[in-house]
């Protein structure tokens, strides 16, 4: 959230529309992105994620409590403003669509034609990618999405494995070299990186070693 925090609200990176690529059933990423983009999009493959995000844009009973992320939000922008931002984010999301990254055109079917001015993807491509080569193709098919000149945001953690209840399921550890050459073949420059290492003082599911923020350009 920092990260993003610092994408939209220090460094002002702004437009007309955003498209966040594998969004779950989550909203945080669009806390600080809504005041800078007339028109965001949710996207995700599968369709419970997806009804978990309407049940919050339709304020339905028992949908999940975004408040304590939307305040953490807030005070970094030194303000407590948190119904006025949750209002905001609501009018701001225009839509909550089916995505695959494994097609050329991860929302096929979708209305939206033109190409984004920012695209965003968190812990997406690496989940559903298993080899390298994949994980460049999806890499490609997302920012397919994005106009010359736009911002490209990914956040990505590979992992060896994580685990739900006491099943254990295999990631692919893919190594930051690999990473940070990744977006030069998929029509992306003036990268920058951010790197966050697992210092394994708290308890997790997830086998990972390190986190990256990726933030690009479209050529």
């Amino acid at each position: 959230m920092e990260q993003l925090h610092k994408l939209f609200y220090k460094e002002g990176v702004s437009g007309d529309r955003l498209i966040d690529i594998g969004s779950g059933p989550c909203v945080y990423s669009f806390v600080s992105a809504c005041n800078n983009f007339k028109e965001i999009i949710a996207s995700d493959y599968i369709e419970v994620n997806r009804k978990a995000t309407r049940q919050w844009l339709n304020k339905e009973p028992g949908c999940f409590n975004w408040k304590p992320i939307i305040e953490r939000v807030c005070s970094l922008e030194g303000h407590s403003n948190i119904e006025e931002r949750e209002k905001k984010m609501r009018e701001a999301i225009k839509d909550v669509i089916h995505c695959d990254v494994h097609q050329s055109n991860p929302i096929a079917g979708s209305p939206y034609k033109d190409p984004f001015d920012c695209v965003l993807t968190l812990c997406c491509l690496e989940s559903v990618s298993t080899t390298k080569e994949s994980y460049i193709q999806a890499l490609q098919n997302v920012t397919s999405l994005l106009k010359s000149g736009g911002t490209f945001f990914q956040f990505v953690q590979p992992f060896r494995s994580y685990t739900v209840g006491d099943k254990k399921f295999a990631g692919v550890l893919f190594d930051q070299r690999f990473l940070e050459d990744a977006p030069l073949q998929a029509n992306l420059t003036d990268m920058t990186f951010a790197i966050k290492r697992n210092t394994g003082d708290r308890a997790s599911t997830l086998d990972f070693e390190f986190g990256m923020t990726i933030v690009a350009k479209k050529i």
